[in-house]
C-alpha cells in the first residue's frame, strides 16, 4: 500500500498537467490546512521539486545555462524532469541523462553544441567525486614488463577521466565563459573546427585539456582497454605517416619517439599506470 501511494505521489509531482488523474488522486488524500487548500499544498510540492531540479542542473551545467538563458534552461529542465525522472538517490547524478536529452530537442537545434557542452560539464562534475587511482605497478617494473610483453599489458586512464570528441569547439567556448571573455564581446568563429579533449582530476585540480590529433587515437585505444602494443603501433604509424618516406618499415629507431609519446601521456597525468590484461 505504501509503495503504491509513493508511486502515485511521484507521478503527481512530475506530471506536466496539475489537473491530471494522478494529481486528482493525490489531492483526495491531502489534509488541507486552515488557510491552504489541498491543491495549493500539492502545487507547493510540485514547485519545490521543479526548483530543486532546476538548481541542481544549473550547478552541474552552468555554461549551458548561460548559453541559452535562464528561461530556456528552466523550460528544458522541466521537460527533462518529466521525461526522465531521476531514479538515483544522489542529486549529483541528476544530470547524467541531460546531454543526450538535449540532443533530441529540435527546438534547441540553433545551439547545436549544447549537448556536447553538457557532456564536457558533466565530465567535470563527475571528476570531483571520482575515486583516486589505485596503486599501480612500480614504474620500473611496468616499463620492463611492457617492453618485453606489450601485448599482455594495458595502460590505465585516471578513474576521473572522460574523453570527449566534438565536431564543435566546445572547450574553447567553455574557456571563454570561465575567463568572462563572453562579457567583453568574444564571439565564436563559425568556421572554428571541432575539438578533442580529456577531462580529469590531477591531484585536487579538475581540468579539461585539449588533446592533439596525434594523441587522440592513442587515448581512445587506452580507454577501450586495448593492449599496449596497439598504442605502440598507433604511435609508430603516426610517426611513419609524417615521415618523408611513408613506406619506412618499423625498426628500432622508432622506439625513441614512440616512447616519448607514451611518456608524455604519463607526464600530463592522462595515464596513471598499467596492469596485465
Amino acid at each position: 500500500m505504501l509503495r503504491e501511494l509513493q508511486q502515485e505521489l511521484a507521478r503527481a509531482l512530475y506530471e506536466e498537467e496539475a489537473e491530471s488523474a494522478a494529481c486528482a488522486s493525490v489531492l483526495e488524500r491531502i489534509r488541507p490546512l486552515p488557510e491552504l487548500p489541498a491543491k495549493q499544498c500539492l502545487d507547493l510540492y510540485r514547485g519545490s521539486v521543479a526548483q530543486v531540479v532546476h538548481d541542481a542542473l544549473g550547478e552541474i551545467f552552468p555554461v549551458c545555462a548561460e548559453l541559452v538563458g535562464d528561461d530556456c534552461f528552466r523550460s528544458v529542465s522541466n521537460r527533462y524532469m518529466r521525461a526522465a525522472p531521476s531514479r538515483h538517490a544522489d542529486l549529483a547524478r541528476l544530470g547524467d541523462g541531460w546531454p543526450d536529452f538535449v540532443a533530441e530537442q529540435s527546438f534547441l537545434s540553433s545551439v547545436s553544441y549544447l549537448a556536447d557542452m553538457g557532456r564536457l560539464e558533466l565530465g567535470l562534475h563527475h571528476a570531483h567525486a571520482a575515486p583516486w587511482p589505485e596503486p599501480s605497478v612500480d614504474p620500473a617494473k611496468l616499463s620492463e614488463a611492457i617492453s618485453s610483453e606489450p601485448e599482455a599489458w594495458r595502460f590505465i586512464l585516471p578513474p576521473s577521466a572522460t574523453l570527449l570528441g566534438s565536431p564543435h569547439p566546445v572547450l574553447s567556448i567553455w574557456e571563454a565563459h570561465q575567463d568572462r571573455r563572453v562579457e567583453r564581446g568574444w564571439k565564436l568563429d563559425p568556421a572554428a573546427p571541432g575539438e578533442q579533449m580529456i577531462i580529469c582530476r590531477h591531484g585536487t585540480e579538475i581540468y579539461a585539456d585539449f588533446v592533439e590529433p596525434s594523441l587522440w587515437p592513442i587515448l581512445r585505444s587506452i580507454a577501450a582497454g586495448e593492449a599496449v602494443d596497439q598504442q605502440l603501433a598507433l604511435a609508430g604509424g603516426l610517426r611513419r605517416a609524417h615521415s618523408p618516406d611513408s613506406s619506412l618499415a618499423f625498426d628500432s629507431e622508432d622506439s625513441v619517439p614512440i616512447l616519448t609519446t607514451i611518456q608524455a601521456l604519463f607526464e600530463r597525468g592522462w595515464v596513471v599506470g598499467g596492469r596485465p590484461l
